[in-house]
């Protein structure tokens, strides 16, 4: 009888053993199940690494710096976030910023997006949200908007290329050129506008600029229209000191008098025109129009 209890009471504990591991075993199942749902609903995680690189010619000289966050600093083009780049093209770097922006390591080329904003020592800006940069040629490119700002000349044109130093800066197509008066506060004069349909090349280093195609030049002394224009800067007044417009220039004042010319050459500070080729002045003597014809 006590032997008969006994193996029942074995029986019964191996039942109730075995009932508890299996709970055991549904639970920690259930468990992982649950665990491998939550982890697929969860975005990966990445570990955001400071990133630095300099690149340099044959000669050893440093063409470009750059650093930025990223993520991914083991692939062949590093993502960047909050760019600084330097581009050498002498001694002295430009100085670029951007929001975001990508290095392709095997091809060496850079680019640059979102509030691109690029300085020079002497305080020339160019304002872009798109900008490629060619460390061994030492140029910079856009094919988008850009603005150039130096003293008191604002430049303004769809897509442009330059240098590194920003010394010349080419913009492709409709071109407006902002230059501000740079007198004292007694001096009322406005600024002058020019455009162009483009392309327009800039010369800092020369203070030049070369205007092309339907160039208009506006001020509060009237308006200066023609096929191709070339303005000079005085670097010390910061003003206009000459234009030589060429190609159906025409010239028309506030009171509505028009000169027709093949060429005209402006000496702004002596406030003198100088006509070229052959000339015809339109002019209103009250409500009649008189005509005029000169050659030169």
């Amino acid at each position: 009888m006590v032997k008969r209890f006994l193996s029942g009471s074995i029986v019964f504990i191996f039942l109730y053993i075995g009932v508890i591991q299996f709970q055991i075993l549904v639970s920690n199942k259930a468990g992982r199940n649950a665990g491998d749902i939550a982890r697929e609903g969860e975005a990966p995680k990445h570990k955001v690494y400071s990133f630095s690189f300099s690149k340099y010619s044959a000669e050893g000289e440093k063409e470009i710096e750059i650093e930025g966050d990223s993520a991914d600093i083991f692939s062949r083009t590093v993502n960047l976030m909050n760019v600084v780049a330097k581009a050498y093209a002498e001694e002295v770097p430009v100085t670029i910023t951007a929001d975001r922006g990508n290095y392709d390591k095997e091809t060496n080329k850079v680019r640059l997006n979102d509030n691109v904003v690029a300085t020079t020592e002497n305080g020339t800006r160019l304002l872009t949200e798109e900008l490629d940069i060619h460390p061994t040629e030492r140029t910079m490119e856009t094919e988008v908007q850009a603005r150039v700002k130096r003293d008191n000349i604002n430049v303004q044109g769809d897509g442009a290329f330059g240098d590194s130093q920003l010394k010349r800066v080419k913009f492709k197509k409709n071109v407006t050129v902002v230059i501000q008066d740079a007198g004292d506060e007694s001096d009322l004069a406005g600024p002058t506008v020019i455009t162009c349909d483009g392309p327009l090349v800039v010369d800092y280093a020369k203070n030049i600029a070369h205007f092309k195609d339907n160039v208009v030049a506006k001020d509060e002394r009237g308006t200066l229209m023609a096929d191709a224009m070339d303005v000079y800067y005085n670097k010390v007044s910061r003003k206009v000191s000459k234009i030589v417009a060429l190609g159906n220039v025409v010239i028309e004042n506030p009171d509505g008098n028009k000169t027709f010319s093949d060429s005209v050459i402006y000496l702004a500070e002596e406030g003198r025109i100088i006509l070229g080729g052959d000339t015809e002045a339109l002019y209103y003597d009250g409500e009649i129009a008189h005509t005029q014809k000169e050659f030169f």
